[in-house]
């Protein structure tokens, strides 16, 4: 079963640095988080998107999910990050693998460029399954 939750209810602006974005979340048990972004991208470019996974929750330690490529003798593996190069209003959704072990991710933020008027998440959801 589905369990959708606010991921943050106020809009929150991008910066060049990456910033958490609302507070982490409990994943323990779930499979898979997809976050369901309402964006006003504004002067910004380059709006991205990564997870931080979490062992302890309110701890200090966070881990990034690696991107990985496989080849016929090795694995590489590559900080994940979403990054949407269209740099237009939208509402975007995002969904990723946590593999039933994970029990807390927090959500960051960035912008490739903030212009004159920073973009802004305007409203996001969560669901967990």
């Amino acid at each position: 079963m589905a369990i959708v939750n606010t991921l943050k209810g106020t809009a929150q602006s991008f910066t060049t640095a990456w910033v958490d974005y609302g507070e982490e979340i409990g994943t323990d048990g779930h499979s898979h988080i997809s976050i369901w972004f309402d964006i006003a991208i504004n002067s910004s470019a380059n709006a991205r998107f990564r997870l931080l996974a979490k062992h302890t929750k309110d701890g200090a330690d966070e881990y990034t999910l690696p991107i990985k490529t496989v080849s016929a003798s090795v694995v590489y593996l590559q900080d994940e990050y979403f990054e949407f190069v269209v740099d237009a209003d939208g509402k975007k959704v995002i969904t990723f693998d946590l593999q039933e072990v994970i029990p807390f991710i927090q959500v960051q933020i960035q912008a490739g460029t903030v212009g004159a008027t920073a973009g802004q998440i305007l409203s996001s959801k969560c669901v967990l399954r």
